[in-house]
Order: structure tokens, then C-alpha cells, then sequence
């Protein structure tokens, strides 16, 4: 009997150590999920703010494209403006551009001289930078026999952050 009483104490001894293990094991590895969840909500959150940013930004640059439109038909430029190529009013001429010179929307130098708009919607606009330049292009014949003026609208736009960059283009005839 007592042989059996001995028996019975040592399994119990062997169990007991086998949960603490066991336990140690299961909490580091649902510790190991919980971070590795935590970092996809944290990453899903800034795709989700990005894509806000960037969203807001091309909004942001289409109403820069009415803007300058706008002033294209209030007359708010003159001739001399554009022939003066600076300023963000340029005047395209096919003898001064190859494809090894780069048209002034596509340099640092041309965007740094671009016209700067004032805030679209004070409430919801984010962006910070909101310039637009102006190339008035040879004219355009229609098929009609009338000559009309063409000009090609550039706007760009950078969204809170240097985040949410855009930059649109348009063609616009009068």
C-alpha cells in the first residue's frame, strides 16, 4: 500500500511542473500576436491617413486648375506676361525647347518662381503648397476656320508633411 501512495505522489509532482511551462509558452506566444496586430493597426492607420492626404491634395490642385482658368478668362494676364517667361507665365516657343531642355513645370527653378494661391477651403484644406503656372501655346484652328488661343494649365499641389503630392496639367483653349 505504501508502495502505490508513492507512486501516486511523484505523477502529481511531474504534472505540477509540466503547467508553468506550459503557461510561460502560451503567454509569449499570444504576447508575440498582440504586438504583431497592434503594428498592423498602427500601419493600416498611416495608409489610411495618406491616402486622406493625397485624396485632399488632388481635390486641392483641380480647384488650382479652376483658379488659373478663372484668371485666364477675367484677362488678368497680358501678352507682355507671357512673352516675359517669368513668373509662372511662360510663352512656348518650338525653338527654344529640345529634349534635352526641360519646360519650366518640369524644374525646381520654374516651380520656385510659379504663382502661389491662397488657401482653397480654410476648414478642410491641409495642403501647403498650392502654385500654378501658365504656358500659353501657338494657336489652335478649329474646324470651323476660327483661331482660338490654347494654353496649358499646370498645378501642383503638397499635401500636409511634404505628404499628398500632386501635380495636374490641363489644356485649356479660349
Amino acid at each position: 500500500m505504501n508502495l502505490s501512495f508513492t507512486r501516486r505522489t511523484r505523477m502529481q509532482t511531474r504534472t505540477r511542473g509540466i503547467v508553468l511551462p506550459t503557461v510561460l509558452i502560451m503567454l509569449l506566444i499570444l504576447s508575440v500576436a498582440s504586438v504583431v496586430i497592434v503594428e498592423q493597426i498602427s500601419t493600416q492607420t498611416r495608409m489610411a491617413g495618406n491616402s486622406a492626404n493625397a485624396a485632399m491634395s488632388l481635390q486641392v490642385a483641380e480647384a488650382v486648375l479652376q483658379t488659373a482658368t478663372g484668371k485666364i478668362l477675367a484677362g488678368a494676364y497680358s501678352e507682355a506676361q507671357y512673352r516675359a517667361n517669368a513668373g509662372g507665365l511662360y510663352f512656348f516657343r518650338a525653338s527654344n525647347y529640345s529634349p534635352l531642355i526641360k519646360l519650366p513645370w518640369q524644374t525646381a527653378a520654374g516651380w520656385a518662381s510659379a504663382i502661389p494661391v491662397n488657401k482653397i477651403n480654410a476648414i478642410t484644406d491641409r495642403t501647403t503648397v498650392r502654385q500654378y503656372m501658365i504656358e500659353e501655346l501657338p494657336a489652335v484652328v478649329s474646324p470651323g476656320g476660327s483661331t482660338q488661343k490654347a494654353y496649358r494649365i499646370t498645378a501642383r499641389v503638397i499635401g500636409q508633411g511634404g505628404q499628398g503630392s500632386v501635380m495636374l496639367q490641363t489644356l485649356y483653349k479660349l
